[in-house]
Order: C-alpha cells, then structure tokens, then sequence
C-alpha cells in the first residue's frame, strides 16, 4: 500500500510533512510500503492533488491532507473503490465531498485526465477546488465511517474520532490543546 500527500507551495512547512508521517506510523496502524509527497506546484493550490490519480495507477492507495490529526486506526478508510469524505458538516452552497482523506486500488487515472485537458477552464468553473470538480463531474463513493473522523471547525474538543480535518485551518495545529499530544513537538 501507497501512502500519499501533497506539499506545494508555502503554505506548508516540513512541519506539516513530518507530523503526518509520525500520527500514520505511530497510531493509524496502517501497514504501507511507501510514503510519498508531491512537491511539485504545477497548478495552482489544492489542484496540485489532482497529480497523484496520474503517478500513482497502481496498488493499493491512501491519501491523507498535511492538515489532517490521526489518533487511531485508519483501516476502515482503506478501499477499492475510489472513496473520500463525506462533508456533513459543510453549508448547502458548497459541496457534500470532502478530499481530506481519499483512497482507491489500481488506475483512477481518468480524474487527472479530465481536468488536464483543459486546467484552465476547470480552475475557473470549479472555483472551490477538487472537492467540487470530484462531487460535480466523477464518480465515487463516500465513507461509512463517518463517526471515524470529524472536521475541527465544527467538533475543537477530543472525542473518539480516528482523524480530525483542520480543513483550511492547519495553523490551529500548532496552537497549544489536547491535540498536540499526537504531533510532533514544534
């Protein structure tokens, strides 16, 4: 099995990189072969995720945000089918799907591809990002997990969740709280 994240830009510091690996080899019992990182920064923002369904057309793969906690067994979100987050804790306008968490077996290639063949037009039209290109325009699965993670922005206090989505609030991450005894020291 294929662990995944993404680190472009400067928004992310090593920090962020090194801490995932720690919580996914400390407490998700997760047994993997490799642990890669895209570096490169070939679109803009989240849409540089889009790269792994391109490199990665083989076995078994899991993806995780830099911006994500894992305190527990990340097994149940292993899957064939190309399977993320369902966004219960989102607003109507946005959308149900939530990339935080992403996982699939063999070529998911054909997500890469569509946005490829025109990411200019994909980055203006889906403005949101790849959570709404994936929930408008492909096919997928969502957890049945869900009381195995949360989104931080709506549950800040620890309770029995495997992982919890900072989802664009990565900078809490560092702030003092119960999490940090999961991470990485600063």
């Amino acid at each position: 099995m294929r662990v995944i994240c993404v680190r472009t830009g400067d928004k992310f510091d090593s920090w962020y990189e090194e801490n995932l690996k720690h919580m996914i080899d400390t407490y998700s019992n997760l047994e993997y072969s490799s642990f890669e990182v895209i570096r490169d920064d070939v679109y803009e923002g989240v849409y540089n995720k889009l790269l792994m369904f391109d490199r990665y057309r083989d076995g078994q793969n899991i993806y995780f945000d830099l911006d994500v906690l894992i305190k527990g067994d990340c097994n149940k979100f292993i899957q064939k089918d190309f399977t993320l987050c369902h966004a219960w804790w989102r607003k109507e306008y946005h959308t149900r799907v939530n990339s935080s968490i992403m996982s699939w077996h063999g070529d998911q290639s054909h997500l890469f591809n569509e946005f490829n063949r025109d990411p200019e037009y994909y980055m203006m039209k889906y403005n949101k990002g790849i959570d709404q290109i994936i929930y408008e325009t492909m096919t997928y699965k969502v957890y049945g997990c869900v009381d195995s993670y949360c989104s931080y922005q709506t549950v800040t206090d620890e309770k029995d969740y495997s992982v919890y989505l900072f989802n664009q609030n990565h900078q809490a991450m560092k702030l003092p709280g119960w999490h940090q005894q999961y991470q990485l020291p600063l």
